[in-house]
């Protein structure tokens, strides 16, 4: 393919808007503003939606430029790939409204079989790999950016060759909560984390980054270990041991809407005196304790209500959440979990595999709550829809649009790093591909810091459309918003795979303010 020189060539950048429907759709921007920037008719750059495959972009028109919408507080991303002159390194430059809202470029790389999964900060500089240079580009409109459009313009340059693309941004005059409406806990494995050669305070630096990172993501992370031969779980969501004071300092960021505490270490003194702490700091209203994994027999439910009793003896605020998936014996009877585990467990967290897909048994979860009790879902092996590989861009989105109709309160992932071995880097052969993997060390990417599944970004896209359809009920009315949502999503397994009515659904919410 033929580059000239010192010409702008391609695109590059964005947030997705609802005019940028899917790749077939993406033919331009009608802003037709004064200050509108002209580019020359693309022909070797390609702008896709952020649901679209990465790898299909040679059946798609080539593009330049696109429109987003955007809420404060509100991420929104374009895949795109440009066919370079050269492998030569190509420097990034920004034109645009840094103030108004933040850009982010990340390199899209493959990790096996999990083909164009890894985002890799680039920096301010990347080089293309055979040709070609893939990248994911995230627009979030600060909090307090004034309401209005605007073109932001990225290139690629070095000093033989320039590709750009111009990309119209509008913010609207609403934003997101700092606080998502929901929710979510994803656990992180403490021990699969590039360690080696590190001391004892840089490996809590370490694990600290990943958790720092879900909560840029709407996510509070809680670490967590398996203790041996059980299914008993020790979790915390400080990297700190629970009596050091950088702890307490840690989990009173505003972004841990839920915060987990460690339990089967600690002996009676050391429970009553953390749960006091917990409460002396204002942490206890918002703590869980996640002592027991997918209990199935009656002899786990004893021990959990023994830990419950346990817990509760010290403080009726402490809340215990329990993860299952059946019924006693590996029974269909999920209903009768709750009346088991009734005063010992505080939050019911089943698997969306258990619902069958059938809202109807959402609801008669919903209706065995009682005294203040809550009901969450989690999905893990190849739940759909869910975040493992085999679902959609689409599907990893819709799991929250799930959440919200069936009015989950919460949401659980089980952890986000699940692999076999570290150097080299594998993927659990035991797990569908993909499942447990939402977070990458970076080191084998060529840089110093976690690196995200495409996934994630995915399924945060949902989180923030909960938070949007909450919104919308509170002007509108429930009923108006799930009226809404019907357009896209009916049930767990009739939900579409169209994007311009995800992107038409998209506007309506964050025009509906």
């Amino acid at each position: 393919m033929k580059i000239t020189c010192n010409i702008i060539r391609c695109a590059l950048c964005a947030a997705v808007s609802l005019t940028l429907v899917s790749c077939h759709d993406i033919e331009g921007s009608t802003a037709n503003r004064e200050d509108e920037v002209v580019l020359p008719e693309p022909s070797d750059t390609w702008l896709l939606h952020s649901f679209d495959k990465i790898s299909d972009y040679a059946g798609c028109p080539p593009a330049n430029r696109a429109e987003i919408i955007l809420m404060r507080n509100e991420n929104e991303h374009l895949q795109l790939v440009v066919a370079t002159a050269g492998n030569e390194p190509l420097d990034i430059e920004r034109d645009g409204k840094p103030d108004a809202v933040e850009f982010r470029c990340r390199e899209v790389k493959s990790f096996g079989v999990l083909e164009d999964d890894v985002l890799v900060p680039c920096g301010d500089r990347i080089r293309p790999e055979k040709n070609i240079l893939k990248v994911w580009l995230s627009f979030k409109a600060l909090s307090d950016a004034p309401a209005g459009t605007h073109t932001e313009v990225i290139r690629f340059r070095n000093s033989k060759c320039e590709y750009a693309v111009a990309i119209d941004v509008t913010v609207v005059d609403a934003g997101l909560p700092e606080i998502p409406a929901i929710p979510s806990v994803f656990g992180i494995n403490p021990d699969n984390i590039m360690l080696d050669g590190l001391t004892g305070l840089q490996k809590i630096e370490a694990r600290k980054k990943v958790a720092d990172l879900l909560l840029e993501y709407r996510v509070s992370p809680y670490f967590s270990t398996w203790i041996s031969g059980t299914m008993k779980t020790e979790c915390s969501s400080s990297p700190y041991p629970w009596d050091d004071d950088r702890t307490w300092e840690y989990l009173k960021d505003p972004r841990f809407v839920r915060v987990a505490l460690p339990f089967h270490g600690l002996d009676d003194m050391q429970l009553g005196a953390m749960l006091a702490r917990a409460d002396a700091e204002g942490i206890l209203d918002k703590a869980f304790f996640y002592v027991w994994d997918e209990p199935t027999v009656q002899a786990e439910y004893d021990q959990i209500r023994a830990m419950g009793d346990r817990l509760h003896g010290y403080s009726e605020k402490a809340e215990i959440i329990t993860t299952f998936y059946c019924g006693k014996d590996k029974s269909d009877d999920i209903f009768g979990v709750f009346d088991i585990l009734d005063g010992a467990t505080d939050i019911f967290c089943t698997g969306v595999w258990s619902l069958q897909s059938n809202e109807a048994r959402s609801e008669m979860c919903r209706a065995k709550l009682k005294n203040g009790q809550e009901w969450w879902q989690y999905v893990c092996m190849s739940d759909y829809p869910g975040l493992a590989f085999n679902s959609s861009g689409i599907a990893n989105r819709a799991l929250m649009w799930r959440c919200w109709k069936e009015r989950t309160t919460g949401f659980l992932y089980w952890v986000v790093n699940s692999f076999s071995s570290m150097k080299p880097l594998k993927p659990r052969a035991d797990l569908p591909d993909g499942d447990g993997i939402l977070v990458y060390p970076g080191e084998p990417f060529g840089v110093d810091e976690p690196c995200v599944s495409v996934r994630l970004e995915r399924w945060r896209d949902g989180v923030e459309d909960y938070d949007m359809l909450e919104m919308y009920a509170m002007k509108n009315g429930r009923e108006a918003a799930e009226a809404l949502l019907q357009n896209v999503y009916k049930n767990p397994s009739s939900f579409t795979d169209n994007l311009k009515y995800v992107t038409a659904l998209h506007s309506r919410l964050v025009r509906g303010y």
